[in-house]
């Protein structure tokens, strides 16, 4: 009879061993699964994104199963890329108009406005001023800041008899030097027939004077009595008669004179230097009671364009007064002596000058 073995009996030691050892392998595959797993996901994202759009674009890849690629199927795609549209409206752009806000650039033009604060009202010019004689018009000129003579400052002076030459208290000299900025000179207050001619080389602060308006009592301008006033742009001399040659000549800024009671405009044989000579920014003078006119009167006057003159004729005392005279072109008297002076026999009135007598309105 033959014995039958038992089987070998292996020690429980061994046989935790093998188990302990299959459980850490166990373990060890998971581990390693959930590693792979886990190191994948940062780039789902991406798939995701592109799944959203993938099944517009894979399942035409794939046959009925979902195996495979078909070549088929790449022509569906085109129908899909009207998305593409869609990057304008992710850059959205159009709406950079809104951003810049470059219609906020024309308040830019109100915030220039800024000179209206900084910039402090021009100050106007003081008030007239009453003074007498020539001591008061030095202190009161030589207290005011200077001046041009678009600005001049208005004084009226009394307590001076412009006849007079003497050396002794004032007189139209001392006036003068006491000038030491441009000044618009009433004399109204003033006495005296006439208005002597005291020359700027002996006194050059004469040359502040910018207008001047003479008393009643003068009736007489001597010769060259202005000569030099080179800032003087009008006079007013309300009973002057007589004006003898040279009184304004070269007045390069007088624009206006007013006479309405001149007679005479004198002009001495010895010289060429008329009332008005080369006064080159007159437009237009006034005489409506002018009997006589000398020579040279207006020569070179050239911006000079009309005279008013009475109802008869005046003398013409020479063929040089209007020389140089281009722009004059209206002679105005009244409606009713319009006929006598085109028929007018008196010498020196040429036809040219008839020609432009016309009625004053």
């Amino acid at each position: 009879m033959f014995k039958i073995k038992s089987p070998q009996k292996y020690p429980r030691s061994r046989i935790r061993s093998v188990a302990v050892y299959a459980l850490g392998l166990l373990v060890l595959l998971m581990a390693g699964s959930l590693l792979f797993v886990g190191c994948e996901q940062p780039n789902d994202p991406v798939p995701q994104a592109e799944t959203e759009e993938s099944p517009k674009t894979a399942k035409p890849n794939q046959d009925e199963d979902g195996n495979g690629d078909r070549a088929e199927p790449d022509q569906p795609d085109t129908p899909d890329e009207p998305d593409t549209p869609v990057q304008p409206n992710t850059s959205e752009e159009p709406e950079e108009p809104h951003v810049s806000e470059e219609p906020a650039t024309p308040a830019q033009p109100n915030t220039s406005e800024e000179p209206d604060i900084p910039v402090p009202p021009p100050e106007e010019p003081p008030a007239l001023a009453e003074l007498t004689g020539a001591a008061a018009v030095k202190a009161y000129l030589a207290g005011l800041p200077e001046n041009t003579h678009d600005t001049p400052y208005r004084i009226a002076v009394k307590g001076i008899d412009l006849s007079k030459k003497t050396e002794k208290g004032d007189t139209l000299r001392t006036l003068y030097e006491a000038f030491s900025r441009y000044v618009s000179l009433d004399l109204r207050g003033c006495t005296g027939e006439k208005l002597l001619n005291v020359t700027t080389d002996i006194v050059p602060s004469k040359a502040y004077l910018v207008s001047l308006t003479l008393p009643d009592s003068v009736t007489l301008v001597e010769v060259n009595a202005f000569s030099g006033c080179t800032a003087l742009s009008s006079v007013n001399m309300p009973k002057v008669h007589k004006i003898i040659h040279g009184a304004f000549s070269n007045l390069p800024r007088l624009t206006a004179v007013y006479m309405p009671e001149i007679q005479s405009i004198e002009t001495s044989k010895n010289t060429s230097g008329g009332v008005f000579y080369k006064c080159t920014a007159l437009t237009s003078v006034a005489m409506p009671k002018l009997v006589s006119l000398g020579d040279y009167a207006f020569y070179g006057c050239t911006e000079l364009q009309s005279i008013t003159l009475g109802s008869t004729p005046p003398a013409l005392e020479g063929t040089n007064i209007f020389k140089n005279v281009k722009l004059l072109s209206a002679i105005y008297v009244p409606a009713a002596a319009v006929e006598s002076y085109k028929k007018t026999s008196e010498a020196n009135w040429t036809s040219d000058l008839k020609e432009k007598v016309q009625a004053l309105l």
